[in-house]
C-alpha cells in the first residue's frame, strides 16, 4: 500500500519520472519516510549532514544562508516533488545551506550509495539534478599513515594539544591551475571530494576550488567551462603549519570564514584539515565518546562519559539522522561501556574459574537502545569438569554479576522489572543448562516459557567467548524446525499486542491516571512490529536479531511479500524516531523520559502517519491471526 504510493508519486514528478519501471522499482525499495515538523532544522548550515538526498512528498521547506555578518539570505523554497540534499560529491566541510521545515513536511530519503548508483548510471537524472543544487558535507577524518591517534578526549583541550598534521589527510588532489573548469570539475567527481588544491608552474599551492565555487562562480555566473580554473579559485590561499596545533587551524577558519586550509610541511603540501575534523576533534563524534571509554578505569569516569551520550543523541538529530542511525549510534557506545565495564570487573576479581560469555538480550540484543534503557544481561559460561569448578564457577559468576549490575545502575541503567539480569541466578548457568532451557520452552510454551523466550531469544553473544553465545544460537537453530506449538503460542502473543485503534480510525488513549489522554508508543507500536518480526525470523530459523535486519533479511529472502516488509521497516522507523524525540525533548526539560506522547501535541502529518502505520501494523497481525486460526479459536 505505501509502496505503491511512492511509486506513483515519483512518477509524477521529474526527473524520476523518466527513470525505467526498474530502476524506479529499485529506488522505491531504498527509499525511508521522514517527517519534519513546521519549524524543524532538516540540515543546518556550517553542520556536517547526512548523505541524502530527500525528495519532498508534501509540506514546504526554505533553503537560507547566513552570512559572516549574521545576515539571513533566502536562497529558495521548495515544495512537493522538489528535492533537496546533497549529491554523490563529498565536500570537505559542512553544508552551506541551512534546509528548514515551513510547514509540517513528509520527504522521501535515499542515502548516498543509492543516489551515487542512480547517478552512475542514468545521466539523464545527473544532469536534471547538478551538483552545485545541493548543500554538501565532508568526509570521515583520517589519519595519515604510522601517524599517532590525536583523539585522546572529547574535551576542548584537544585543540591545544594535537598538530593539525596528525589530523591531516594526506590524500590531496591538486591541478593546475591553466586546466580547464571542466577538468577540475570530472576530477572532483571521479575522486569524490569537494575541493582541489590549484598549484602553479612551480607545482607549488595557489589556491583552492571547492563544490561551492564551481556553484557560485560557474554555475550561477554562467562562465565558460572552458575556462581556466584559476579564474575561479579562492585566492591567497589560506594555509596552516603541520606543526600547528588544531586550534590555530579553527582560529584561521573563523578569521577567514573558510571551512578548509591546506596543510604545508615547509613548501611542501602536505596534507588538507577541514572543519568538519575540528569538530570531530572536539568531541561530536561517536568515535570520540568510544575512545573515551576506553580510556575509564573507574566506574565514575564510566559514568561521566554516558552522560555525553545525551549529547551526541542531540547532534545526530539536529543533523536529521535516521533512528535506525541513531539506535545503532548508541548501542554501539552502549556495547562500548559494556566491554569497559567488563573489563573492570574481571581486573577487580580476577580471572574467571571457566570461560564464559557475557550475552544481551531485549533492546540490547536487538540493538535498539534509547535513552530509556534498563538492563538485559546473563552470562552463559562452559561446563565446569566437576563438583569442585562447578561450585568455584557459581560462587565467582554471583560476584561477577552483582558487581557489573550494580555498576550499570550506577551509569544509569536501570534494573530490569522483570529480573532478567545476571544478577538473578537463573540466567547465568553452564551452556548445558542454557541449552536445556531453551529446548524446554520450545517443547512446553506455556505463558511463562513464551515470556522468556520473547526476551532471550534475541540475545547476542557480547564479551568473553564468543563461541560459547555461536553454540547456543546453534543449539536455537537447531530445535525450532517443526515446533509448531510454540510457533502457535508465539503468534498468539504476537496479536496480543495491538495498535490503539478504535472504531474509525482513531488513536485509543490512556483513559485515565499519570498518562491520562497519552499514548504508550512502546506498548501499543514498537512492541508489536518488534513481535512481527521476531515471529517471522522464528518461522524462517533466521540469525539476525534487530527488527530492521529481520525484515531486510526476510525482504531479501522472499520469506514475507516485499510491500509488507517495506511498510513494516517504514513503520518501525517512524514510530521510534518519533519515540527518540519525545524523549530528547523530555531530556532537555529536565524530565524523566519515557514511553508516552499526547497525540494533541503531534503535528496533523505525525498524527495522519501514525494512523495509517497502525493500520497497517493492525493488517498484519489480522493476517498472523488468520494463519494460526487465533480468530477461530477465540
Amino acid at each position: 500500500m505505501l509502496r505503491t504510493s511512492v511509486r506513483d508519486f515519483l512518477k509524477g514528478h521529474l526527473p524520476f519520472s523518466l527513470l525505467d519501471e526498474q530502476a524506479l522499482e529499485r529506488l522505491v525499495d531504498a527509499l525511508s519516510i521522514q517527517v519534519y515538523p513546521a519549524g524543524v532544522h532538516i540540515l543546518r548550515q556550517g553542520v556536517p549532514s547526512g548523505r541524502n538526498l530527500y525528495i519532498i512528498k508534501e509540506g514546504t521547506v526554505r533553503l537560507y544562508a547566513r552570512a559572516g555578518s549574521g545576515a539571513e539570505q533566502v536562497i529558495d523554497f521548495r515544495s512537493a516533488g522538489d528535492t533537496f540534499g546533497f549529491l554523490a560529491h563529498e565536500g570537505d566541510g559542512g553544508i552551506e545551506t541551512s534546509v528548514q521545515a515551513v510547514r509540517d513536511t513528509v520527504c522521501y530519503v535515499a542515502d548516498n550509495a543509492v543516489v551515487s548508483k542512480l547517478l552512475e548510471e542514468h545521466p539523464q537524472i545527473r544532469e536534471y539534478l547538478l551538483p552545485g543544487y545541493f548543500p554538501r558535507r565532508g568526509p570521515e577524518p583520517a589519519v595519515a599513515p604510522g601517524a599517532q591517534q590525536p583523539l585522546q578526549d572529547g574535551s576542548e583541550k584537544a585543540l591545544f594539544t594535537t598538530p593539525v598534521g596528525h589530523l591531516a589527510r594526506r590524500d590531496v588532489l591538486s591541478v593546475p591551475g591553466a586546466s580547464s573548469v571542466a577538468e577540475a570539475a570530472q576530477l572532483m567527481a571521479t575522486h569524490r571530494v569537494g575541493s582541489l588544491v590549484v598549484v602553479d608552474a612551480g607545482g607549488r599551492p595557489a589556491g583552492i576550488v571547492t563544490t561551492t565555487d564551481l556553484r557560485d562562480r560557474v554555475l550561477v555566473a554562467r562562465r565558460d567551462p572552458a575556462d581556466p580554473v584559476r579564474a575561479i579559485m579562492s585566492a591567497p590561499l589560506i594555509t596552516v603549519s603541520a606543526a600547528d596545533f588544531c586550534f590555530e587551524a579553527l582560529l584561521k577558519m573563523m578569521s577567514h570564514n573558510v571551512h578548509h586550509l591546506p596543510v604545508m610541511e615547509g613548501e611542501r603540501l602536505a596534507g588538507i584539515v577541514s572543519n568538519h575534523d575540528l569538530l570531530v576533534l572536539q568531541g561530536t563524534s561517536p568515535l570520540v565518546i568510544a575512545r573515551e571509554i576506553e580510556d575509564q578505569a573507574t566506574v565514575e569516569g564510566l559514568a561521566s562519559s554516558c552522560r555525553k551520550v545525551k549529547g551526541l543523541v542531540s547532534l545526530l538529530l539536529r543533523e536529521g539522522a535516521s533512528a535506525a542511525g541513531i539506535v545503532r549510534v548508541i548501542s554501539a557506545v552502549n556495547d562500548r561501556l559494556e566491554h569497559r565495564m567488563l573489563d573492570l570487573a574481571l581486573a577487580t576479581l580476577g580471572p574467571p574459574p571457566v570461560a564464559f560469555c557475557w550475552i544481551v538480550y531485549g533492546s540490547a540484543g536487538r540493538k535498539e537502545q534509547t535513552f530509556k534503557t534498563d538492563q538485559d544481561n546473563a552470562i552463559v559460561y562452559a561446563d565446569p569438569a566437576g563438583g569442585p569448578e562447578a561450585s568455584a564457577a557459581q560462587e565467582y559468576f554471583g560476584r561477577f554479576a552483582e558487581f557489573v549490575v550494580d555498576a550499570f545502575q550506577r551509569c544509569g541503567f536501570a534494573w530490569c522489572r522483570g529480573n532478567f539480569m545476571a544478577s538473578n541466578p537463573q540466567w547465568r548457568q553452564p551452556l548445558s543448562v542454557w541449552k536445556r532451557s531453551f529446548s524446554d520452552w520450545i517443547s512446553l510454551p506455556d505463558d511463562a516459557a513464551i515470556q522468556k523466550a520473547s526476551n532471550l531469544f534475541d540475545f547476542r553473544g557480547l564479551h568473553g567467548e564468543l563461541r560459547l553465545a555461536a553454540a547456543l544460537r546453534d543449539h536455537l537453530r537447531s530445535v525450532l524446525p517443526g515446533q509448531q506449538l510454540f510457533l502457535q503460542a508465539m503468534a498468539d502473543m504476537t496479536v496480543a499486542f495491538r495498535p490503539p485503534l478504535g472504531l474509525f480510525g482513531s488513536l485509543v488513549v490512556e483513559k485515565d491516571g499519570e498518562h491520562a489522554h497519552q499514548l504508550d508508543l512502546k506498548r501499543c507500536c514498537l512492541t508489536p512490529l518488534v513481535n512481527i518480526a521476531r515471529l517471522f525470523s522464528l518461522e524462517h530459523n533466521l540469525l539476525e536479531t534487530s527488527t530492521s535486519e529481520r525484515l531486510a533479511v526476510l525482504k531479501a529472502a522472499q520469506a514475507i511479500p516485499r510491500t509488507l516488509a517495506d511498510d513494516l521497516t517504514h513503520a518501525f522507523e517512524f514510530v521510534a524516531l518519533l519515540r527518540i524525540r519525545h524523549q530528547h525533548e523530555q531530556i532537555a526539560m529536565e524530565l524523566e523520559p519515557d514511553n508516552f506522547v499526547d497525540p494533541r501535541r503531534l503535528s496533523s502529518v505525525e498524527l495522519r502517519t501514525l494512523k495509517e502505520i497502525c493500520r497497517v501494523i493492525t493488517k498484519a497481525l489480522d493476517d498472523i491471526a488468520l494463519k494460526y486460526g487465533i480468530e477461530a479459536r477465540g
